[in-house]
């Protein structure tokens, strides 16, 4: 179960075709930001905080994931919370501090990626970025939300595992368990919101088990070769090399 802060609950009808999955740009995207983490592998660090609200050199990390996609005009998020979904919660309250609009969903139980976008559904507009609170970028996600018109998937050549493959502007093969695929995805993803339809009504469910293999299979996921430069906080070593790097 989910609940959904911020908006009534609808539920709209969608008829999804491969005509309907381009995507209109009538206005800049929602942000999606996968929130409800445990952060296990970093053990006393996250013991009573949600993994993105660890603090980098004073800031919660979160902020600066919120930041990065602000300074870029993509200003109406919606953080996916689930362990202690109220830090995050009071500390963000509508965003208006941050220079955005803020809306939650939160988790009552682990539904994976797939299940928490789709019961934030309503939350998510005609179109939104998917990525992940314990992921930084400094990237120009305005021109890749304009440029781009379909679902897409940003990715970059693979430092040890992959899980795509790549023939010129289209993943051609996206599989998780495929270590030896020369990319791998880069943690973002711009995707109109119909493709939820592929999901299974309920449960937990995930777009790199689901929908991402699909959408290659059929040739309807394009892709954006990105660099590495990118911060992590998943690992004690990831943690370490990013409070390094982000001196304020």
């Amino acid at each position: 179960m989910l609940l959904v802060l911020g908006e009534p609950l609808v539920t709209p009808s969608f008829n999804i075709q491969r005509s309907t999955l381009d995507i209109q740009h009538s206005a800049f995207p929602t942000v999606a930001i996968l929130a409800g983490g445990f952060g296990t592998r970093l053990g006393e660090l996250t013991r009573g905080l949600p993994k993105p609200m660890i603090p980098i050199n004073g800031r919660p990390y979160l902020e600066r994931v919120i930041e990065s996609f602000a300074r870029c005009g993509l200003r109406e998020i919606v953080l996916l919370t689930g362990y202690r979904s109220e830090v995050i919660e009071e500390h963000f309250g509508d965003g208006g501090q941050f220079g955005v609009c803020i809306h939650y969903s939160r988790e009552t139980e682990p539904l994976g990626t797939g299940g928490a976008v789709r019961e934030a559904r309503t939350l998510l507009g005609e179109r939104f970025v998917m990525t992940y609170g314990d992921v930084l970028r400094y990237f120009d996600y305005g021109r890749f939300v304009t440029r781009h018109d379909e679902p897409t998937l940003a990715v970059y050549p693979r430092r040890e595992i992959g899980n795509a493959d790549v023939d010129g502007d289209r993943i051609i093969r996206f599989d998780k368990h495929a270590p030896e695929l020369p990319y791998i995805d880069a943690g973002f993803s711009l995707m109109p919101s119909n493709v939820i339809d592929m999901l299974p009504a309920t449960g937990a469910c995930s777009f790199e088990e689901t929908i991402f293999p699909r959408l290659a299979a059929e040739g309807g996921l394009a892709c954006e070769i990105v660099d590495h430069e990118f911060f992590d906080i998943g690992t004690p070593e990831e943690l370490a090399r990013t409070t390094s790097g982000l001196k304020t």
